[in-house]
């Protein structure tokens, strides 16, 4: 159970981006505001929602005590007998003992009861479950639905009948773009004042989309002036080269590029204790430096989408989700007719 409640906590972190805790602007901010909540429904709140469901079928816990019961009882039954009369799995395996009283009661009641799981089991099939149907909305660091392929529908398209509907993935999605801000960015660590300042910018013309840019840090610019107590970290935004490419290909391109730069800010800083002692300064278990690059990155890449409705969305997707692959109606009605029509045909008829 902690492994399967383990993914769906780091799932439900990243869709209410966890990792952009540093960010106040925008939606971040809103987010932020809530963060101690968020985070005590995960730890806490969630799967002790799960518990206490499970808890109240009294139903699924009481069979599989009857069940285990019953075998534990076959298992000593066999222990004295001196024969093995179940496998590891709790099926029969000695025909000979079929008929004894015991190994009848235990073997009618798994007919009528099944197999019924234990609570942690049930508890793993909830929460993967649950991480299944959130991880169908999550890609990349945004909210929206992922492209799925199987034999049966996946989604749900609400229609009213109309003769031409159209419709798209990110329907009633906003789309909220950060914008570039090429304002200097400061910030001090033990009486330094460190400046990210952009030398360089390349931006669209016109508004048009082009390639991708990032910010890189020009680190072998680095410089530190013990007069005024300031480091100067020059950066540019541009696209990458066909090297820069090759090197931060994949996701997460940003980070990166940011993450192989502070190593060599550090190093044009050597020799200049009190600058290196000031970005190397463990915050929440990370550098300043490091935490400052990220930060200054991300309020001027992070866009977003908003859903104008997000509750109806997800409770409509969540309806069409359990009845299609948790618990397949479709199934059930074909099993009740197949039964019905195999049982009963003897009393139908035919008016022709």
């Amino acid at each position: 159970m902690q492994e399967s409640l383990q993914k769906l906590q780091e799932l439900l972190q990243q869709l209410f981006r966890a990792d952009a805790a540093d960010l106040d602007f925008g939606i971040y901010r809103i987010i932020n505001y809530r963060r101690d909540q968020l985070q005590a429904f995960i730890d806490e709140e969630l799967p002790a929602i799960v518990n206490d469901a499970l808890d109240a079928n009294a139903e699924a816990a009481s069979a599989h005590e009857r069940i285990t019961e019953l075998e534990n009882d076959v298992r000593e039954f066999s222990h004295n007998l001196g024969e093995e009369i179940l496998n590891a799995d709790g099926n029969l395996i000695n025909d000979a003992y079929a008929g004894a009283r015991i190994v009848v009661q235990y073997l009618e009641a798994r007919e009528q009861l099944g197999s019924p799981q234990t609570h942690d089991q049930r508890a793993d099939v909830v929460f993967n479950h649950l991480w299944t149907f959130f991880s169908r909305y999550y890609d990349n660091g945004d909210f929206i639905p992922r492209r799925r392929y199987s034999q049966t529908e996946r989604y749900a398209v609400p229609y009213n009948g109309e003769e031409i509907y159209l419709h798209w993935a990110n329907r009633d999605q906003y789309y909220v773009k950060s914008g570039e801000h090429f304002s200097t960015y400061r910030f001090t660590s033990q009486g330094i004042t460190v400046i990210f300042d952009l030398r360089d910018v390349d931006v669209e013309k016109d508004n048009v989309k082009g390639v991708k840019r990032f910010f890189i840090p020009m680190s072998e610019e680095t410089t530190y002036s013990p007069e005024t107590d300031e480091i100067r970290i020059p950066f540019e935004y541009r696209p990458l080269t066909d090297k820069e490419k090759k090197k931060y290909s994949g996701q997460k391109q940003q980070e990166k590029i940011t993450e192989d730069a502070e190593p060599e800010i550090m190093r044009y800083l050597t020799g200049h204790y009190n600058a290196l002692s000031a970005l190397e300064h463990q915050t929440a278990g990370e550098t300043t430096l490091k935490k400052h690059l990220r930060s200054y990155t991300r309020r001027n890449t992070a866009d977003f989408f908003i859903h104008k409705n997000l509750k109806q969305f997800l409770n409509r997707e969540l309806d069409v989700f359990i009845k299609n692959e948790v618990i397949p109606i479709s199934d059930f009605i074909l099993t009740n007719v197949n039964s019905e029509l195999s049982g009963g045909g003897r009393n139908c008829s035919i008016n022709q």
